[in-house]
């Protein structure tokens, strides 16, 4: 799995911070500019995030041995280089920077690396399940670092993103708070409920120093609040937790406002129930597949702001592959597949699906949309919106037939395996439509530990082809990433995978 999936909730308060008491009063605005989120941050704990939002502070705060460029493509960072492999694929080693420091003016070395991924192995945090295949991790000099793997994995150095933390901190066996040193582009100056004031590190190294003084990350809970906080200029920057109908609006009447795009590592899914009798049949996913008309859904609901999907892959990704046929609407195509599978239409409906989302607006419209296209093949579909907590139990115990989901935040191939693998199955994993298929395992298995870029990219687009025939997913589209920001904001740019490290870019006039 790879290390980025979102759940949000609260801040925790904490002691006054060690660089003092920044009352706002004494923040100058022209040199700060202010971020609005939509809820709270869950973790300070680079090891412990696996939220959106503690991400996208990790990455401001912490420096990690490889970054992701704006589109979603893996560059050394704390690395000098890409790291180097051993034949048998068993030995990865990665040398580092030697003159980077932590905000307290120590030094980065291997060893602090090295403490901090023998952590994940040996302890029970948050993202050790990323580092399961790895057996030890060791310091080989002041900057070489090496991991020793159990099996070859093609896929691990993408996994190296975790904020690196101080030898002598992990050996505290303590977890990270707003005061523990970090090597990124700003420390945490204050924390209080629903707001962190993030101020410049002055030992930063890995690059220019960030151009703004402070970072005010504010907490707005109500999207109309957040709306009128942008319009007066109390907040600075909105991404993604703005009703997408509202996009337009501010295109066309707030000139002190402009709206930033770009495509996003998203993808929505309609979800199958493998188990079930009439979802577990594939004449019937395909059938549905047929039906399902996404142009309409993207241009009436989403704004636009996403494009279709012919895989979970973007067209973008060097993995994707474009020699699948392209969905296109086909009731009677669609109603004779239904026929074939014996469900011949009977009355006004062939039978009844229920379909689980949740409670968000923009999801219960678009599973509504889904019902409406399905009933021109006789599928009367039943829509039930449910809070979170009981709609995630429901679809990971089977206790579904049709679910809407998005996966977010995946850069590799291997994101096939976490969701289709037999063995991946929750608890264990994403698979939670329980979909098996032999020849896709043994393929997934293989594409892990293919280290050729091109064998690899045949490999997966076998994977691509399998899971287009089968249908246990049909992928919808993938949503863009879009930002609401103040004109006085200059150079801050949309990352695909929605973190903000463009704030160490942007100034403010």
């Amino acid at each position: 799995m790879k290390l980025t999936t979102v759940t949000l909730i609260t801040f925790l308060s904490a002691l006054a911070p060690s660089f003092g008491n920044l009352q706002a009063s004494s923040i100058n605005n022209s040199n700060s500019i202010y971020l609005g989120l939509e809820s709270q941050v869950r973790s300070f704990d680079p090891r412990n995030n696996v939220d959106a939002n503690s991400q996208y502070l990790e990455s401001l705060v912490h420096c990690s041995l490889i970054d992701f460029d704006p589109g979603g493509t893996t560059m050394p960072s704390l690395a000098i280089d890409t790291p180097s492999w051993s034949k048998d694929g068993l030995t990865m080693k990665v040398k580092i920077k030697d003159a980077v420091k932590f905000s307290d003016g120590t030094t980065v070395t291997a060893k602090d690396v090295a403490a901090t991924y023998q952590s994940l192995i040996s302890e029970n945090l948050a993202r050790s399940g990323a580092f399961r295949g790895v057996k030890s991790v060791s310091a080989e000099g002041p900057y070489t670092v090496a991991f020793q793997l159990n099996e070859p994995d093609a896929t691990f150095e993408s996994n190296l993103v975790v904020g690196i933390l101080p030898e002598k901190f992990v050996k505290s066996k303590k977890t990270a708070d707003k005061d523990t040193p970090g090597c990124g582009a700003y420390v945490i100056a204050e924390q209080q409920i629903g707001e962190l004031t993030l101020k410049r590190n002055s030992q930063y190294s890995l690059g220019p120093k960030a151009k703004m003084e402070h970072i005010l990350i504010k907490v707005v809970k109500s999207e109309k609040t957040r709306f009128a906080k942008l319009r007066t200029g109390e907040l600075d920057i909105v991404q993604n937790t703005i009703n997408r109908d509202l996009v337009k609006k501010v295109e066309r009447e707030y000139p002190q406002l402009t709206v930033l795009r770009r495509p996003a590592l998203k993808t929505t899914y309609l979800g199958f129930n493998m188990r079930d009798s009439i979802t577990g049949n594939p004449k019937v996913r395909q059938a549905i597949a047929k039906a399902v008309e996404r142009q309409p859904i993207i241009q009436h609901i989403l704004g636009g702001l996403a494009t279709p999907a012919q895989t979970m892959l973007p067209p973008d990704s060097p993995f994707y592959f474009d020699g699948l046929s392209k969905s296109t609407l086909d009731l009677a195509g669609a109603n004779k597949l239904l026929d074939k599978a014996g469900f011949k239409k009977k009355g006004r409906y062939r039978f009844t699906l229920s379909y689980k989302t949740t409670t968000n607006a923009t999801r219960i419209n678009i599973a509504r949309a889904i019902a409406s296209q399905l009933k021109k093949i006789g599928i009367k579909v039943k829509v039930e919106p449910m809070e979170w907590g009981r709609f995630k139990q429901d679809v990971e115990k089977g206790r579904v037939q049709l679910w809407g989901l998005t996966w977010v935040g995946f850069k590799d191939p291997d994101i096939y395996r976490y969701a289709f693998a037999s063995d991946s199955t929750p608890p264990n994993g994403g698979n939670r439509g329980w979909y098996s298929n032999p020849t896709l395992d043994k393929l997934l298995a293989e594409g892990r530990q293919t280290f050729n870029p091109e064998e690899r990219r045949a490999t997966y687009h076998k994977v691509q082809k399998i899971l287009d025939e089968d249908k246990p997913y049909i992928f919808l589209w993938h949503e863009e990433n879009f930002a609401i920001v103040n004109k006085k904001v200059k150079g801050f740019e949309i990352y695909a995978d929605g973190r903000f490290n463009a704030l160490t870019k942007a100034s403010k006039q």
